[in-house]
C-alpha cells in the first residue's frame, strides 16, 4: 500500500501557538484538571454498578445501568455545538458541565445516605453525569486543539494520561478500601455516600484550573454543522471511517466488559477489596505502559498501535473465564489496561489529526452519540445473552467469548491509513 502525500495544510495551532510562557501555565493548569477530573471519576464510575447491586437492583440493572444512561447523555449532548456556537467559550462550557455533573453525583450520595432510590432516579442521574462529561468533550477536544501545538501532543498527553491513570487508580483503591470498611461495619450504603459525595467535590476542584486554563474564542463559523448528506460516504469510505471503527469497537467492548462487575461479585462472590484490586489492575497497567505506547506511537505511528491495541482487548476478555484465581483475573486484567492504553492514546492521536478544526466540535458530538449508541446496544446484546442463557454455569464465560468474537471482527472496519485533515482556521 502506498503511503499517502504528506499534507502540506499548516495546522491551526501553528498561526495561533501562545507565547511559551503562556504555553507552560496552559500545560500546567490542562494537568491539573485532568488530575481532579480523573480522582472523580476514580471514585465514582467504577462504582455505578456496585451502587445499583447495593441498592437491591438486579444483576442486569447493574449491567445496564454502567451503558443504558450514558446512551441518554450521549443524546442529550447532541446539542452540545450549538451550545457552545452560541456561548463561544469552550472554557465557560465546559465549566458549566463541570458543576452539574457534581451535582449529579452528590444525588446519587443522598440516595445512598437515605438507603433507597427509585430506579429511574438512579439512571437519570447517571444519565446526567454522563450528559455533562460528554457535552463537555467536543468542547475540550476543539479547546485543546486550538491551545496546544499538534508536535508536543503525543508526548504531553502520553505523560498527562500516565498521571491521570495513577490518580485515577489512587481514587479507585481509596474508594474501595472505604466500601471494604462499610462493608465489614455494616454501613455498605453510607460508605457509597462517602466516596460519591468525593468525587463530586473533587470535580468541583477542578473549576479552577479550567479558569487559569486560556480561553479560545469561537464565532459561529468555527463550529460548522455537520453535512449530513455527505456522512455515509465519509463514514464508510472517507476521512471519517476512523470514527466508525472507534465506536464500533466501543460497542464490542461493552458487549463483554458491563457484566464484569456482576460476575466478579456475584458470580464468584468476590468481596469488595479484591473487586476493586481486579477493577485498579486495569489502571495500573495503563499507567505503567502510556511511556511504552507514546513511545511506540512516535516510532510506528497511531495506526498500528490502535491495531494491535484492539487485538490485544480481544485476547484479554476471551482468557478471563479460564481461571477463576485472583492471580489470573489480575494478570487479564493488566492485558487489557496494556491494550486499551494503546487503543486511547492512539485513537485520541488520530482524532486530533485527522478532523478539520472547522468541524471538530460537531464531529466530536456526533462521535459521542456513535460512541454511545454502540456502548448501549452491545450491553443489551450482553444482557440478552445473559437472560437467555439463565442459571447456566457457563453463561458469563459465553457472553466473554462472544465480546472477544466481536472486537476482533471490528478490525475489519479499521480504515486505512488515516491523512490528516486538521485545516487552519482563517
Amino acid at each position: 500500500m502506498n503511503e499517502p502525500a504528506p499534507d502540506v495544510t499548516p495546522d491551526v495551532t501553528s498561526e495561533l501557538a501562545p507565547t511559551h510562557g503562556t504555553l507552560r501555565r496552559d500545560l500546567r493548569a490542562c494537568t491539573g484538571d485532568g488530575a481532579t477530573y480523573c480522582l472523580m471519576v476514580g471514585a465514582s464510575e467504577g462504582y455505578f454498578s456496585a451502587l445499583v447491586l447495593a441498592l437491591g437492583k438486579s444483576n442486569i440493572l447493574g449491567g445496564l445501568s454502567a451503558t443504558i444512561p450514558m446512551l441518554i447523555g450521549s443524546l442529550v449532548q447532541l446539542a452540545s455545538p450549538a451550545g457552545l456556537r452560541r456561548l463561544g467559550s469552550p472554557r465557560r462550557w465546559v465549566q458549566g458541565c463541570a458543576t452539574v455533573q457534581s451535582m449529579a453525583l452528590l444525588t446519587l450520595a443522598a440516595g445512598a445516605w437515605m438507603g433507597s432510590m427509585p430506579t429511574w432516579l438512579i439512571f437519570a442521574s447517571i444519565a446526567v453525569y454522563w450528559s455533562c462529561a460528554l457535552g463537555a468533550g467536543p468542547a475540550w477536544s476543539t479547546w485543546v486543539a486550538r491551545l496546544f501545538p499538534e508536535r508536543i501532543r503525543a508526548r504531553y498527553f502520553a505523560s498527562r494520561s500516565r498521571l491521570c491513570n495513577v490518580l485515577q487508580l489512587a481514587s479507585m483503591l481509596a474508594a474501595g478500601w472505604i466500601l471494604s470498611l462499610g462493608e465489614r461495619g455494616s454501613w455498605p450504603l453510607l460508605a457509597f455516600a462517602v466516596i460519591m459525595a468525593s468525587a463530586a467535590m473533587c470535580r468541583l476542584s477542578s473549576i479552577p484550573y479550567l479558569q487559569r486554563q486560556g480561553d479560545v474564542r469561537l464565532t459561529p463559523a468555527d463550529i460548522e454543522p455537520i453535512d449530513w448528506r455527505s456522512l455515509p460516504r465519509r463514514l464508510f469510505k472517507g476521512d471519517l471511517r476512523l470514527l466508525l471503527f472507534l465506536a464500533c469497537l466501543q460497542g464490542a467492548l461493552q458487549t463483554g466488559g458491563p457484566f464484569i462487575t456482576p460476575w466478579l461479585l456475584n458470580s464468584l462472590h468476590m468481596d469488595k477489596w479484591r473487586f476493586t484490586m481486579c477493577m485498579a489492575m486495569i489502571f495500573v497497567s495503563k499507567s505503567l505502559a502510556l511511556p511504552l505506547v507514546g513511545r511506540l506511537i512516535r516510532r510506528m505511528g497511531p495506526y498500528r498501535v490502535l491495531t494491535i491495541g484492539t487485538l490485544g482487548t480481544a485476547v484479554a476478555i476471551a482468557m478471563l473465564p479460564f481461571d477463576t484465581s485472583l492471580g489470573w483475573i489480575l494478570f487479564v486484567q493488566a492485558t487489557f489496561g496494556v491494550s486499551i492504553a494503546g487503543v486511547e492514546l492512539a485513537g485520541f492521536l488520530l482524532q486530533l489529526e485527522t478532523l478539520g478544526h472547522r468541524e471538530r466540535t460537531s464531529l466530536m458530538s456526533m462521535y459521542w452519540a456513535m460512541n454511545s449508541s454502540a456502548t448501549a446496544v452491545g450491553s443489551l446484546l450482553g444482557a440478552g445473552m445473559l437472560k437467555a442463557l439463565g442459571d447456566w454455569p457457563h453463561a458469563y464465560a459465553t457472553v466473554f467469548i462472544a465480546s472477544a468474537v466481536l472486537r476482533a471482527v471490528v478490525l475489519m472496519l479499521r480504515p486505512a491509513r488515516p491523512r490528516v485533515q486538521a485545516i487552519a482556521v482563517s
